[in-house]
């Protein structure tokens, strides 16, 4: 009986010592699309300015990280770590996509953020992380 309690506490601790703790993440930018009663807006002006962006700098690929979702009505972020681009070219695609919009007529609304830490325990449970290629 005293083997099996000193195997059950040896395993508890053992397993709270060595556990990775999950680790924040901060992106240089997120895109975030919220929804206003109706649903979120299309990415469809920001898939625009990256095929823009990697035609002019002649990039092979962008990826983000989609998170989501965030709420009832299909909020989600959208982060970039911007990893394939060097410096020069992550500034000025920091700088550009501040300035989308979303498209004429559209419900919700679009906000870009730069230097966002995001904590995988604060999303909302049923939040996921997936690798989006641009």
């Amino acid at each position: 009986m005293i083997r099996v309690l000193f195997l059950i506490v040896l395993l508890t601790t053992s397993h709270t010592i060595f556990s990775q703790p999950i680790q924040k993440t901060v992106y240089p930018v997120v895109i975030s699309f919220h929804s206003e009663c109706c649903g979120v807006p299309s990415d469809s002006s920001l898939r625009i300015f990256i095929d823009h962006f990697k035609k002019h700098y002649k990039i092979k690929r962008i990826t983000a990280d989609y998170i989501g979702p965030m709420g009832r009505e299909g909020e989600y972020y959208l982060g970039f770590k911007l990893r394939e681009l060097n410096k020069k070219q992550a500034g000025y695609f920091k700088t550009k996509v501040k300035k989308i919009k979303k498209l004429p007529g559209e419900n919700g609304s679009l906000v870009v953020r730069l230097k966002m830490e995001i904590d995988p325990q604060s999303l909302p449970g049923r939040a996921a992380s997936n690798k989006i290629l641009f």
